[in-house]
């Protein structure tokens, strides 16, 4: 029944507009499919691979396997700009100590990463469910989000405290004739939340987004997989 819970969940989620993607669990251990654009997507890891929380990196999630010419951008909000790293011909990724420590925090649930492809190509991400409560520090300003499980939810059930300003900022890679365009929902006065569609932000399974907050406050998310 837990794993019953689990999927129903995700493939409710799975069709929503984003990322495509569609989750499987076996316990609390399962795999996400996300299917990539040629072009930029914003995507999220939402599951731990070893249950550490600590190898979840860009050898661990996109091995070295991937076309020439691909890129994986982290936003650093401290630098208020990208860390991008590039698969190499000769089979490495490219940056210093900095930029892949950077990346490697983003590829974290609860965060996001841009990946730039140079074809369609389907990304299965592997590991564990994370249960309990994490809580992330946010800054006055933008930072790359997700939710830390692999579930669709609005953003208030997922934790989020929002106030007036905030506004939630998503990727569409089929916009632009297909070049991508970024969209921004901002939370108003009245309580009601701008931009199509309507209502509150609802993430995708394996979407990341950006947050641009008025207030540096904590976010806490809680997840457990239904008995």
């Amino acid at each position: 029944m837990r794993t019953k819970a689990l999927i129903c969940a995700a493939a409710l989620a799975a069709t929503s507009l984003a990322a495509s993607a569609q989750t499987y669990s076996l316990n609390v251990v399962g795999y996400v499919n996300i299917a990539l654009t040629n072009g930029y997507n914003m995507i999220a890891n939402q599951l731990d691979l070893d249950g550490t929380l600590t190898n979840n990196t860009i050898w661990t999630i996109f091995g070295t396997n991937m076309p020439v010419g691909t890129s994986i951008s982290g936003w650093d909000p401290a630098a208020a700009t990208f860390r991008t790293t590039t698969f190499l011909a000769n089979g490495k990724w490219s940056g210093t100590s900095v930029i892949t420590n950077l990346v490697n925090s983003q590829l974290m649930p609860g965060k996001g990463v841009f990946v730039h492809m140079t074809n369609i190509q389907t990304l299965t991400l592997v590991g564990q469910v994370i249960q309990g409560t994490n809580s992330y520090s946010l800054v006055n300003g933008y930072q790359q989000m997700s939710s830390f499980a692999p579930i669709s939810a609005t953003i208030s059930n997922l934790g989020y405290l929002a106030s007036t300003g905030d506004s939630y900022i998503t990727w569409n890679p089929s916009l632009n004739s297909g070049n991508g365009a970024y969209q921004t929902k901002t939370l108003l006065v009245n309580g009601n939340w701008s931009g199509s569609p309507s209502g509150q932000p609802t993430p995708a399974v394996g979407q990341a987004f950006f947050l641009r907050t008025t207030n540096a406050v904590p976010w806490v998310q809680s997840f457990v997989i239904p008995n």
